[in-house]
């Protein structure tokens, strides 16, 4: 794990113990969006001891100090988690293998402004995100 990661924490005034770096790492290393599901059983192959209730208070931290999103997406029906980009972003989701692609341009900032001045609107935030087929789910379709 980088030392960029792991100063992350202290950043945001959180202590670098083992479980929260091991979340951290998983979520970093990860291309796809996870559930505490998913992230408890990768830390559990690497710590035996780490529990499903340490993994959500870790998330909950984590989601608190904006160092990761919790995203709802339509294949799923858990709450995943990804890391935080440094930039606004969006998403190309793979709907066969779940991969997760993400666009750090915006192609909505001049909407989001017309939007907001068409109706006397501030837009704190907003997210997009398109569902198809990555190109090597689309090769394997067209193999059939």
């Amino acid at each position: 794990m980088s030392k960029k990661l792991r100063d992350w924490l202290l950043s945001v005034g959180l202590k670098r113990t083992k479980p929260r770096l091991l979340v951290l790492d998983i979520l970093h290393k990860n291309e796809h969006f996870m559930s505490a599901d998913d992230i408890f059983v990768k830390a559990k192959k690497v710590d035996k001891s780490i529990s499903l209730s340490t993994v959500y208070r870790i998330l909950e931290s984590f989601v608190e100090k904006e160092i990761v999103s919790p995203v709802t997406l339509e294949y799923s029906k858990h709450l995943l988690y990804e890391l935080k980009h440094e930039t606004h972003a969006h998403h190309l989701i793979c709907l066969s293998c779940k991969k997760v692609i993400h666009v750090h341009n915006c192609p909505l900032e001049s909407f989001e402004k017309q939007m907001g001045d068409q109706y006397d609107f501030k837009v704190k935030n907003h997210k997009l995100e398109f569902y198809g087929l990555c190109s090597a789910c689309q090769a394997k379709e067209n193999a059939s």
